[in-house]
């Protein structure tokens, strides 16, 4: 099968080089103008904070509710809190650190990826809201309600491993750096980490190129794109042909799905660190899954909110009670493979 995909990779690539080249002049685009100006702040904040200590503080004050909610240790707090604020994949850079520095098992690290690598607010509003939805207000409420499906999410995953109860690993803590060479390390951290995200972007916008014309032929093909690479998916959203609420809800599940894009970034940031990144498309589904049953919920208690937080959607055909019903599909197939596993082992 590898050979296979290899070979027929290659061939796309020689027979549609033009293709290809608006697919590298895409990416690279969407990699300066969107996301390297709002991702590499929070890369080098991450690794900073790990390198300089300052992530011990966060650990002390945050031991209690992790342990309690989600069963880690206080170490996982500097990931989860960046993972929940600084976009995608800033989490799981920031869990690869903790690895590699020593101070995060790779099992710990592996539930806290499960469920802390989010869009940031700055996304949901700015392209989300603005863009998308023509409101900031929406895109303010999509952060919400995708912040809190992430942590129903790790309610739900996280809590599963029974050895999470084990103590944390500070016996092999790397020593904390001076801040003069934690910020110089920080910052070539940082530049890897984005040169890792361009060229993913990079190599799924040459996918979508290549596979635009079958999109058209596929029942929904205008979602497909989302499934790869989030944000041309979400550009495409006010050209569907659905009411205002199924639109809020399609941009909700995206955005806890994250795209394929996201998955191999965290993959490719993962491996290095021996950062285990196992359940991770299961519960990117269900943090998708719960965010847009909680967005057709809200549509659907209050259809009055539509007029005000997607303002510029025009009506349309579908009921926004559609979406939510392959949300409760999708969440009771994670659910269901999971148990599945469980019995297995």
């Amino acid at each position: 099968m590898n050979l296979f995909l290899t070979v027929v990779l290659c061939a796309v690539f020689l027979l549609r080089p033009a293709d290809c080249a608006a697919g590298v002049h895409d990416g690279l685009s969407l990699a300066a103008h969107t996301a390297l100006p709002a991702l590499f702040p929070f890369f080098l904040s991450g690794a900073l904070l790990v390198r300089s200590g300052t992530a011990d503080v966060l650990s002390r004050l945050a031991a209690r509710p992790l342990t309690r909610l989600y069963r880690l240790p206080g170490e996982a707090a500097a990931a989860v809190l960046l993972g929940w604020t600084g976009g995608y994949p800033v989490g799981a850079a920031t869990t690869a650190e903790l690895v590699r520095q020593g101070r995060l098992s790779p099992e710990d690290g592996a539930r806290v990826n499960t469920f802390c690598n989010c869009a940031s607010p700055g996304f949901c509003i700015g392209l989300v809201g603005l863009h998308v939805c023509g409101s900031a207000r929406t895109g303010a409420l999509l952060y919400g309600i995708h912040l809190l499906a992430a942590a129903l999410t790790g309610l739900i995953i996280a809590r599963q491993d029974s050895a999470a109860a084990r103590p944390p690993v500070s016996a092999v803590h790397a020593p904390h750096e001076r801040f003069a060479a934690a910020f110089c390390a920080a910052v070539q951290q940082a530049a890897a980490t984005a040169l890792t995200v361009t060229a993913f972007l990079t190599a799924f916008s040459i996918l979508l190129r290549l596979l635009n014309p079958l999109f058209g032929l596929l029942p929904g093909g205008s979602i497909a794109p989302g499934l790869i690479e989030l944000t041309r998916g979400l550009m495409l959203m006010p050209s569907l042909p659905l009411s205002a609420g199924a639109r809020l809800t399609l941009c909700s599940f995206l955005l806890g799905f994250g795209g394929l894009a996201v998955h191999f970034q965290i993959r490719a940031i993962a491996a290095p660190c021996g950062l285990p990144v196992t359940g991770l498309t299961a519960a990117k589904l269900l943090h998708g899954a719960i965010a847009a049953a909680l967005t057709a919920g809200i549509c659907r208690l209050s259809p009055t909110a539509l007029t005000v937080f997607a303002s510029n959607c025009p009506p349309a055909a579908v009921p926004p009670v559609l979406p939510a019903v392959f949300a409760g599909a999708t969440i009771l197939f994670v659910i269901y493979t999971g148990k599945r596993a469980e019995n297995t082992v």
